[in-house]
């Protein structure tokens, strides 16, 4: 079992690598700009009804270790049920948001759940791992 989860954080890793391609770095110098809410749609990705719901991702403080505040507004019952989620308004929270070396914000949580943020010109994009689910979003700041 420890083979298989640190075999899954290497291909996390090689995957953030390919995800910040063409992104631009978050430096700490740019931590005070992404500082506030940003609100956008999640895709579940396991699944091919192409699931999506709105979320939030508000970032609390702009100094590591970053903290964050996450809410899905409509998880869907079929997402809820295969992830043990409840279905409707759910609120993930993180105080350990730390800049990658591929400049990338990133908090990793319990069962090696990872989300991980980038930022474009004017946008930000967010990746996810969540209990063998993977997904994204894209972001605007409110």
């Amino acid at each position: 079992m420890k083979k298989i989860i640190c075999l899954l954080a290497v291909v996390l890793m090689i995957a953030s690598v390919a995800f910040a391609a063409g992104k631009m770095k978050i430096a700490a110098k740019d931590l005070p700009g992404l500082k506030g809410t940003w609100e956008g749609i999640v895709s579940f990705g396991l699944f091919e009804t192409g699931d999506t719901s709105p979320m939030k991702l508000e970032i609390l403080n702009d100094a590591v270790p970053v903290k964050a505040k996450l809410t899905i507004t409509n998880v869907p019952e079929q997402v809820g049920k295969t992830y043990g989620l409840m279905s409707g308004q759910n609120v993930f929270e993180a105080d350990n948001g730390l800049i990658s070396s591929q400049g990338t914000l990133m908090w990793v949580g319990p069962q090696g759940n990872i989300c991980e943020l980038s930022k474009g010109e004017k946008k930000a994009f967010l990746w996810y791992y969540f209990k063998g689910m993977k997904g994204e979003a894209t972001l605007k700041k409110k």
